[in-house]
């Protein structure tokens, strides 16, 4: 009989348990909570070559989740915003919320050869 009710014991804290950290568990995309409070996504899809970025300014309002894709067209490059220590790689995406205005540079912050100083452009958030 005491061994019955120690089963029991042990299979209700266990239960408890489980209800506990799947309530507790759960942990959400920042960038997913700002869409459900209004805030429209904006996406944008950066092609890289060795010559520069084919967009060199991206414009949002505070509170926008950015969606940045980042396509190397030739060579290895990557797209990083300074200010909002963001950054994103070749064939990736990141995701995040404009939480600061301003004008921010990005820059390529991977040694991709001669013209490497021409890899730039302005992230602006209004």
């Amino acid at each position: 009989m005491a061994q019955l009710k120690r089963t029991a014991w042990m299979g209700c804290l266990a239960l408890a348990a489980i209800l506990i950290l799947s309530a507790c568990g759960k942990i959400e995309d920042p960038a997913a909570s700002a869409n459900l409070n209004g805030g429209p996504v904006k996406e944008f899809t950066v092609h890289a070559r060795s010559s520069g970025y084919d967009i060199q300014e991206i414009k949002v309002k505070m509170g926008d989740t950015v969606k940045i894709t980042l396509k190397n067209e030739q060579g290895m490059h990557s797209l990083k915003i300074k200010g909002y220590n963001k950054e994103v790689r070749g064939g990736k995406t990141i995701t995040f919320v404009a939480d600061k205005a301003g004008e921010f540079d990005f820059s390529c912050n991977v040694s991709c050869g001669k013209n490497h100083e021409n890899m730039t452009g302005k992230f602006i958030v209004k």
